[in-house]
């Protein structure tokens, strides 16, 4: 009895996958309740995650340090595919500031302050797309004492302005549900797509129906279409 329980002991220890019943009689002459399963989790590494994102036709921009370095932050594996997803859409942490890819943007969404912001907003929307949408003579308005905002743009000839909530530094949502609505009236072949961190930070991607599905089987990664 002592060398049967004495394996069973060993078994759960290293972690052997699988059922393992090492039952016994109760003082009653019941039986006990087998052993719980014992489930290893696999750690998926910064260069399985990295290889599948180019797979899916990610890449880094020209002047792009190499990611060997990335690997050295535990939190790629800490949170496999969505540490890295949000990573690929920042910029370089230095002048001249360049983004990583222009596949997705991370978007910090309280930094509404002056005049500009939504230009650059507007900017980095433009980008994702990469080549798709085109916003031409972009201007915008940001008074947050007075609580006035707009952006204006033109795009294949016809011309936008919308009137934007002021919410302290808080972009106004409905700008990006505005743009999203813009490409089902331009019939584009993208829609941008929408990824929550959990924090103040939002990924804003831009990619096909076959696209999107494809990362989404590749990483399990939560991607909605923008509404």
């Amino acid at each position: 009895m002592v060398r049967r329980e004495l394996f069973c002991a060993i078994v759960l220890s290293v972690g052997i996958f699988g059922t393992i019943c090492c039952s016994e009689k109760s003082a009653n002459g019941q039986s006990l309740p087998p052993l719980p399963t014992v489930v290893r989790k696999t750690t998926v590494t910064f260069d399985i995650q990295w290889a599948t994102f180019q797979k899916l036709g990610f890449k880094l921009n020209d002047g792009i340090a190499d990611v060997e370095q990335w690997k050295l932050k535990k939190q790629f594996e800490n949170e496999p595919y969505s540490f890295l997803y949000q990573t690929l859409g920042r910029t370089i942490e230095q002048e001249p500031w360049t983004p990583l890819t222009n596949r997705v943007w991370a978007f910090d969404v309280e930094a509404v302050e002056d005049p500009g912001a939504y230009i650059e907003i507007m900017k980095n929307l433009e980008r994702i797309t990469r080549g798709e949408i085109k916003f031409e003579s972009v201007k915008d308005h940001v008074d947050i004492e007075n609580e006035k905002a707009w952006v204006s743009f033109s795009i294949r000839g016809k011309n936008y302005k919308w009137n934007l909530v002021v919410d302290n530094d808080w972009a106004d949502p409905k700008l990006f549900t505005k743009v999203s609505q813009l490409t089902h009236t331009l019939n584009t072949k993208g829609r941008f797509t929408y990824f929550n961190t959990g924090g103040q930070t939002a990924v804003i991607g831009y990619e096909t129906p076959e696209s999107k599905d494809a990362i989404v089987r590749a990483t399990r990664l939560k991607i909605e279409w923008l509404n």
